[in-house]
């Protein structure tokens, strides 16, 4: 298939740059940036390996449509005049996602209504049934946003669900990441599965789940189902090859993954995350406290990677929370020479307490509260 499609993924705050380099990694062209968003082209059977392998992006959209309306009958007569069958079925379910209503409409609920009022009346009008409205798992989502001079950017959901939604967590700690932040702060401290591993403040599991499925490149979408599979012009042959492509790929990790907690029933949920992503095998579970954790064994050749989200709110009963992250630095002074540390953590004052100096700090989101993401050398010696 020739590269016509074009292509738009959201993402989290400051994962931009690590979602532009899959997308290229996986066969994406003229991709491009923005804020919380990456553009590429591609066609079809892209958007079926992005959907499936990409592990940054919160979904695939395909822009099928972009023009100007400047009032509601101009934007009712295009929307009435969109190809929707390729896309749905006559009997299928629909939602639209109004991004935002522009200057020259009312708001969200009333263009999301003119939108399903243009589509509904096109199947009326041609096969004399209509498709419903399904806010949960409709058969095709659709966005829409619309500019403040009018512009109209249309876009249909390839993925369904949100891609964080991997399909391996049910129950989680108290404050759960979310997969693609996992993924993403996993890609910038730059693990590949080519060294030792260690989150040892593992919760529900996310941060080692995510590590794991890298080390065994393990594709992120293997275990859950897509919105394009429900679309009319759906190609099963193509698809079924590139997931077992994808299934073959798979292996055993190299180097040892471990996950740790003090509480008895993260470990617990870790190890039920760990076993619905198949990859229960390939990490080392243990209840401890990180003071008292012995890591993996390392070299001047090969060294360690610890990546872990400690508390960092009030909700998160840890008493002295500054006293915890000093005992954080000074562990990490003690025990993990040939590591690097990353921590994330939304409370500076805190943070500060760790004692050591970071040689990078990187801005992100953990759902709505601002973090900083910190990096620690863990030197053998002096850094010198």
């Amino acid at each position: 298939m020739p590269h016509d499609l074009k292509l738009a993924l959201p993402t989290l705050a400051g994962l931009e740059d690590v979602l532009a380099a899959e997308l290229l990694e996986l066969g994406a062209t003229e991709i491009s940036a923005g804020r919380r968003v990456v553009t590429c082209a591609g066609d079809l059977e892209l958007v079926y390996r992005l959907n499936l392998e990409v592990r940054t992006a919160l979904r695939v959209l395909i822009n099928i449509d972009e023009f100007a309306a400047e009032h509601e009958q101009a934007l009712y007569d295009r929307l009435r005049a969109t190809n929707w069958r390729k896309y749905l079925k006559p009997e299928g379910s629909l939602f639209v996602n109004v991004v935002d209503p522009g200057r020259w409409f009312r708001n969200t609920h009333f263009i999301a209504q003119l939108t399903k009022d243009a589509i509904v009346d096109q199947f009326r009008d041609k096969y004399q049934t209509r498709p419903s409205v399904a806010k949960g798992s409709p058969d095709l989502n659709i966005h829409l946003r619309i500019s403040g001079s009018g512009e109209v950017d249309l876009s249909v959901d390839s993925s369904g669900d949100g891609l964080h939604r991997r399909g391996y967590r049910r129950r989680t700690g108290e404050a759960p990441i979310n997969e693609v932040l996992a993924a993403g702060m996993l890609k910038i401290a730059g693990y590949t599965g080519d060294q030792p591993f260690v989150d040892p403040m593992c919760g529900s599991g996310t941060i080692l789940a995510e590590a794991a499925m890298i080390a065994a490149d393990h594709a992120p979408g293997l275990l859950r189902n897509f919105g394009f599979e429900r679309w009319p012009d759906f190609d099963p042959a193509a698809w079924g090859t590139i997931r077992q492509e994808a299934l073959a790929r798979r292996k055993s990790p190299a180097f040892p993954l471990m996950g740790a907690d003090i509480d008895g029933l993260a470990i617990a949920i870790s190890r039920a995350t760990l076993e619905r992503a198949n990859v229960l095998s390939y990490v080392e579970l243990q209840e401890s406290a990180f003071v008292d954790l012995t890591p993996p064994e390392v070299t001047e050749e090969v060294t360690g990677l610890l990546v872990t989200n400690p508390p960092y709110e009030m909700r998160m009963e840890t008493g002295d929370i500054e006293a915890f992250y000093k005992s954080i630095g000074d562990t990490f002074k003690q025990n993990w020479a040939g590591y690097t540390g990353w921590l994330i953590s939304a409370n500076p004052t805190a943070i500060k307490r760790v004692g050591l100096r970071t040689s990078k700090k990187i801005p992100l989101m953990n759902g709505p509260v601002e973090v900083r993401f910190y990096k620690y050398e863990l030197y053998r010696g002096s850094a010198r």
